[in-house]
């Protein structure tokens, strides 16, 4: 005999600094017809911010809201009396974005524990102010970044066409987390209608990647198959010769800054040529090659692999490091 299904109890985490618009993005998200099922709401608001959850609102929607003073007290111990209190169907925890977010797989386990008799699903989203996007990552990249790699998907709102760099945004956020879907949002309806510009030509017969682009054409390789399955691509890189490769294969790639200088690796991926006899390990090379995307078992799924129809040595550029923003 089978048990019964296990209820969900569906737990929402919006991240992001204060003024970002997290509780802009909860109050939609309860008057939302998604959220419209007569099922009670917990907002735990871990800051209070400049914009307040009105209670004519909170009446309307089915939802009750409590307020975590302090870092101490997110824990399951508080949070279990919350949940007696108001026995809710969900939560949505407004989190406070100067705190660690290793809280949040911990507080995931704490309610697995409390609430034994559901399967609790947690959905990490991150909410950006486009205003202060550049300010933060420079002047808080690891915090910005830890947000990113927790969440699944990130929201960048107040977005202009003047300003907004969709380009840094998307290389700060794949580089540390290439699942995350990234939204933008805008008042401006002008700003949908643009196209992600590149510093490359992708309708070119061979699409030539220079030094200062490799991020930007990594980030836009992952994301856009499409656009360079079977073309050709001349790219300099350094590449390495790990033991247990098949014949003809090496790791071609560079070192890469995801968020500050404790953070530095190197993103390679297959290439194959007549042979590497010639080439030293950690050798840079300008490659001209296939690009194509297939099952390897190095990757242990699909991936992009480079086929070279030539390898020439290359100079060590001016900057090792790669960056994405």
């Amino acid at each position: 005999m089978f048990g019964k299904k296990k209820k969900e109890m569906m737990v929402y985490v919006v991240m992001g600094f204060l003024e970002a618009g997290k509780t802009s993005l909860i109050r939609d998200l309860i008057v939302d017809d998604m959220f419209d099922d007569k099922a009670k709401t917990l907002i735990l608001a871990c800051e209070e911010g400049e914009e307040e959850f009105e209670k004519a609102v909170l009446e309307k929607c089915g939802a009750v809201c409590e307020y975590i003073e302090d870092e101490e007290s997110f824990n399951g111990r508080v949070i279990e009396k919350f949940l007696k209190k108001h026995r809710p169907d969900r939560i949505i925890i407004e989190y406070n974005g100067m705190w660690p977010t290793n809280h949040i797989p911990e507080m995931y386990d704490e309610l697995e524990d409390i609430c034994f008799d559901r399967e609790v699903i947690f959905q990490t989203l991150t909410v950006c102010n486009d205003e202060t996007f550049a300010v933060y990552m420079k002047n808080m990249s690891s915090m910005m970044v830890e947000h990113f790699r927790m969440s699944e998907m990130i929201i960048v709102n107040r977005c202009t066409v003047e300003k907004t760099n969709k380009s840094a945004i998307r290389g700060s956020v794949k580089a540390v987390n290439p699942r995350a879907q990234i939204v933008y949002e805008s008042e401006d309806e002008a700003f949908y209608q643009m196209k992600d510009e590149l510093p490359f030509d992708i309708n070119a017969d061979v699409i030539e990647i220079s030094n200062d682009d490799f991020g930007l054409w990594y980030i836009d390789m992952i994301d856009h198959q499409e656009n360079y399955t079977g073309k050709m691509i001349k790219i300099s890189g350094m590449i390495q010769k790990p033991p247990g490769l098949a014949s003809g294969f090496a790791v071609f790639g560079r070192y890469a800054m995801t968020c500050c200088a404790d953070d530095v690796q190197y993103m390679g991926f297959l290439c194959k040529a007549d042979s590497w006899r010639d080439f030293q390990n950690q050798q840079y090379v300008t490659v001209t090659a296939r690009m194509e995307y297939k099952y390897m078992k190095e990757y242990g799924e699909e991936g992009p692999v480079f086929y070279a129809e030539e390898v020439v040595p290359a100079d060590k550029p001016a900057e090792e490091l790669v960056y994405f923003n």
